[in-house]
C-alpha cells in the first residue's frame, strides 16, 4: 500500500469543553467550513485539551468520514500550548491556526492559498479577515501593514500561513503570554527577518457575536511582550508595566525608545522600517493636542 503524500497546509484548531460552554454549534461551523474547502492539500488537526464534558465524543462524531481530519485529546496548559501541540502533530509544510468559534472566509480559500504557497514558497503568507455581525452585516479588515508590528498585530492570527519549520525555529507560541502570545510570535517572526507575502483575498472569518474583549487585560499582556522585547534598552529601564500598557492604549511608543531602537547596530531592517513608521506616528500624535487616551 503506497503512502499518501503529506499535506501542504495544516489547519489547527484548539478545543476544550465545548459542550459545557455552549459552543458546540459554533464549532460545527468550523467542521462544516473545512468540509466545504474540499482541499486535498490540507489537513485539519483538532487539538483538544482532554475535555471532560463529552466534547471528545462530539469531535469524533462530527469528523467521522473526514480522512484528512485528526482528533487528538490530551492535557495542555491552555490555548497557546494546545496550538503548539497541534503544530507538533502537523504534517503540513504550512500552519494555519483557526479558532474553534470562527471560520474561513470563502469555500475555496485553502486551494487559493495552496496555489500561491506552492508557487512562491514564502516564509509566511497573510491576508485580511472578514468580520460578520449578528444582523448579517460584514466588514473586512484593511489595516494590514508589517510596518505596524511595533504597535499592534499587523494581521489576524487566523489569517496567516506560517512555514512549520519557521514556527519551530522560533520556538512556537511563548506560553508566558496568555493573551498576546500571537502578537509576540509575529514580532519575533518579522524581527528575525523572515520574508512574508500578502494575499488580496480574506483568509479567515471572525463572527462578532456582541461579546466585548477585555481591553485592560489585553493591554497588560501586550505590555509584558514589550517589556520582554525592550529589556536591556536604556530608555526602557525606568518604564513600568503600566507605562507600556499606556503605550498600548495610545497606539505608539515614546520617541526616545524608538530612537534608541533605530540606533542599535543589531536592529534588523524590518524592525528599523517599523521603527521609522512608529516614530513618525509618535511625532505626529505629539502635536495632536485634541486626542484623548
Amino acid at each position: 500500500m503506497s503512502r499518501s503524500p503529506d499535506p501542504l497546509i495544516s489547519v489547527i484548531t484548539a478545543t476544550y469543553n465545548l459542550l459545557s460552554q455552549g459552543r458546540q454549534d459554533s464549532f460545527k461551523g468550523v467542521v462544516d467550513c473545512m468540509k466545504r474547502q474540499n482541499c486535498a492539500r490540507a489537513e485539519h488537526i483538532i487539538q483538544d485539551g482532554a475535555s471532560t464534558d463529552g466534547t471528545v465524543a462530539l469531535l469524533h462524531e462530527l469528523t467521522e468520514g473526514m480522512p484528512r481530519t485528526t482528533v487528538i485529546s490530551e492535557p495542555d496548559g491552555g490555548l497557546y500550548d494546545a496550538m503548539n501541540k497541534g503544530a507538533q502533530a502537523a504534517k503540513g509544510e504550512y500552519l494555519l491556526f483557526l479558532n474553534s468559534d470562527d471560520s474561513l472566509a470563502s469555500d475555496d480559500i485553502l486551494n487559493q492559498a495552496a496555489d500561491r504557497l506552492e508557487a512562491t514558497k514564502p516564509d509566511f503568507l497573510y491576508g485580511s479577515t472578514l468580520r460578520r455581525y449578528e444582523d448579517g452585516g460584514e466588514t473586512m479588515e484593511k489595516r494590514m501593514s508589517l510596518k505596524a508590528i511595533l504597535q499592534r498585530m499587523p494581521f489576524c492570527h487566523n489569517s496567516v500561513f506560517i512555514r512549520r519549520d519557521v514556527f519551530q525555529a522560533l520556538g512556537g507560541h511563548d506560553r508566558q503570554f496568555r493573551i498576546a502570545a500571537d502578537y509576540d510570535l509575529m514580532l519575533r517572526l518579522i524581527g528575525s527577518g523572515y520574508q512574508g507575502e500578502r494575499m488580496d483575498e480574506p483568509i479567515s472569518l471572525f463572527w462578532d457575536r456582541g461579546a466585548t474583549s477585555d481591553q485592560d487585560a489585553t493591554g497588560k499582556d501586550y505590555a509584558r511582550v514589550w517589556m520582554n522585547y525592550y529589556a536591556g534598552f536604556k530608555s526602557a529601564k525606568a518604564l513600568s508595566l503600566d507605562d507600556f500598557a499606556g503605550f498600548y492604549r495610545r497606539g505608539h511608543m515614546p520617541a526616545r525608545l524608538i530612537w534608541e531602537l533605530l540606533r542599535r547596530p543589531d536592529t534588523p531592517e524590518p524592525i528599523k522600517i517599523a521603527a521609522r513608521h512608529s516614530l513618525a506616528k509618535t511625532l505626529r500624535r505629539s502635536v495632536q493636542f485634541w486626542r484623548s487616551y
